[in-house]
This record gives C-alpha cells, sequence and structure tokens, in this order.
C-alpha cells in the first residue's frame, strides 16, 4: 500500500487538503495528515479547525513516503514555506525520486527551498511572477514533470488528487474512486 502525508500549517485551504485525503482514501492509499505546528489541531484559512493525524515530531524520517503533498491556502503556504523542517522534508522527497505535490500558492515553498528549478510548474496565478524566475511556469490547471506535480488552486483539488492516485496507485483505482464519487 502506498504512502501519503499532507503537511498542514495554519492558513491551509481546507478543500486542497481534505479532498485529496479522501481521494486517497477511496484509492486504497495510506494517508495521513501531519501538523507541522506540533498541536494536534490545525486551524484552515477559513477558520475551520482540523485534527491531524500526526504532529511533524512523530515522524521519525518520512522514508516511508510514497507522497509528500503540500496544500495552498493563505497564510498556510507561506507557512509551509518559511518552515526550515518542511523544506528539508520536500526537498528530501523530490531527490529521492519520490512524488512531490503542491497546489495553489504551496509551489512558492519549492522556490523558498530551491527544489527542482528548471522544472516545469502550475501555481495560482497570484504567484505566476515569482515562480516564473526559476521554473518553467505553464499556467495549466495540472502540470507533472517528473516526480513533481503541480496544480493551479483550490477549484481542482479533486482532479488534481485523482491524477496523483493515478500515479501511485493505478487505473483501476481511479475507476473505483471515480465511480464511488459519482465522476464518471
Amino acid at each position: 500500500m502506498k504512502k501519503a502525508y499532507i503537511l498542514l500549517a495554519d492558513g491551509f485551504e481546507v478543500i486542497e487538503a481534505l479532498a485529496p485525503y479522501d481521494v486517497f482514501c477511496r484509492g486504497g492509499i495510506d494517508v495521513k495528515t501531519v501538523s507541522i505546528n506540533n498541536k494536534e489541531v490545525v486551524q484552515a484559512s477559513n477558520r475551520i479547525k482540523v485534527e491531524a493525524d500526526l504532529l511533524i515530531s512523530e515522524v521519525a524520517d518520512f522514508n516511508d513516503a510514497d507522497l509528500i503533498y503540500l496544500p495552498g491556502g493563505y497564510p498556510g503556504y507561506e507557512n509551509l514555506g518559511n518552515d526550515p523542517v518542511v523544506g528539508r522534508i520536500a526537498k528530501k522527497q523530490y531527490e529521492s525520486g519520490k512524488l512531490l505535490a503542491a497546489i495553489c500558492g504551496a509551489p512558492t515553498v519549492l522556490l523558498k527551498n530551491q527544489i527542482a528549478f528548471g522544472k516545469s510548474v502550475t501555481s495560482h496565478s497570484c504567484c505566476k511572477a515569482e515562480m516564473s524566475a526559476n521554473y518553467n511556469y505553464t499556467g495549466r490547471p495540472i502540470e507533472r514533470d517528473g516526480n513533481l506535480i503541480t496544480s493551479i488552486g483550490a477549484g481542482h483539488s479533486i482532479n488534481f488528487a485523482i491524477e496523483i492516485a493515478r500515479i501511485l496507485a493505478g487505473d483501476e483505482a481511479v475507476a473505483k474512486i471515480k465511480k464511488g464519487m459519482e465522476l464518471l
């Protein structure tokens, strides 16, 4: 079974974190939310409070991660990008050749931590100028370049999660996900 970690910082975007959580569960992927704040409850950008499955201090090294997923949301993506532990985790994941995903403003975490310069990415349009300097910014809803996959924003959360599930669990799992969600 594939293993996914969704890193949560105060100010995360609910749909960008929890829609993928749901999709991954439906696809048979072992998924855990991880609070980077070392407190169980993380507050979303819209003030919804979510209890994380794990604290970042409880995960030894993330070596078992097939996916590290970074949701956007403001100021959540800035909180992720400013955390040196998150930067090390993301960089290690990318450099190991395992899947690293970021949506909305979260691709700026890559920029702040000098990860995958020169690769094709997308992000929320508010980050386009900053991302364009070191990446091939495409502006597409979903962009994959090797083991890096990015998405433009909240409205694409389910399709983004389904594409990630396809990579991790295959077409059969995606068919099951789509049938269960009435997306066929």
